[in-house]
């Protein structure tokens, strides 16, 4: 009896240290932690990430050859509205990948964008109180890509937004042919998607 005694008070205080210094499994694997860190989500990250994929088309497209990159000639402007319905502050991070940059082609196949860690003002992580809104522009995206003053080339980019809660996002496409004749403008509603994150508490 004495012997069970000496091991039970032996076992107890392992056990105790075992439970305390071994880290809780946050179901997120070592890559998935280093993507996660490198876009400035932090790990373990919330249960539930909403994420929003946006095509961004900004500036000035001209050229008469038979393949042009991206978008036939023309004016384009993009305008993101991103509105938090929720009544709690939502946590947002958000990173461009330009696709076409200043009329340079960055990402055709077989080419890809670079990947994390994106440049720091590539990215960035705010946050959006309950009911409020903002927006992303061309202005904005250029500031997050290549500032350029005046008209700028055309820009083709993909804004990612990963938020700790569900947004209302939406995205007004503008367009004009060169000559100024005529307006095209169309509104579209970006749907969530949802990664999930999980494991034994």
């Amino acid at each position: 009896m004495a012997g069970s005694q000496a091991s039970l008070v032996t076992y107890k205080p392992f056990r105790e240290v075992y439970m305390a210094t071994k880290p809780r499994d946050s179901g997120v694997d070592e890559k998935t932690r280093s993507l996660l860190e490198m876009i400035g989500v932090p790990v373990p990250p919330p249960p539930v990430i909403f994420t929003y994929s946006v095509k961004i088309v900004c500036g000035k497209q001209t050229g008469n050859c038979c393949c042009i990159a991206g978008t036939r000639p023309g004016l384009y402007a993009t305008e993101v509205n991103i509105q938090n319905l929720n009544f709690g502050d939502a946590t947002v991070w958000k990173f461009v990948q330009p696709l076409i940059n200043l009329g340079a082609v960055v990402a055709r196949e077989p080419n890809l964008t670079p990947p994390p860690p994106f440049p720091p003002r590539q990215s960035e992580k705010l946050t959006i109180p309950a009911l409020a809104a903002t927006m992303d522009d061309c202005c904005r995206i250029a500031d997050m890509l290549t500032p350029q003053s005046g008209e700028t080339p055309l820009t083709i980019a993909i804004l990612s937004i990963l938020s700790s809660l569900e947004l209302s996002v939406s995205a007004v496409y503008t367009a004009n042919p060169l000559n100024g004749d005529g307006i095209s403008i169309d509104v579209e509603y970006i749907p969530s998607q949802r990664l999930e994150f999980g494991g034994p508490g």
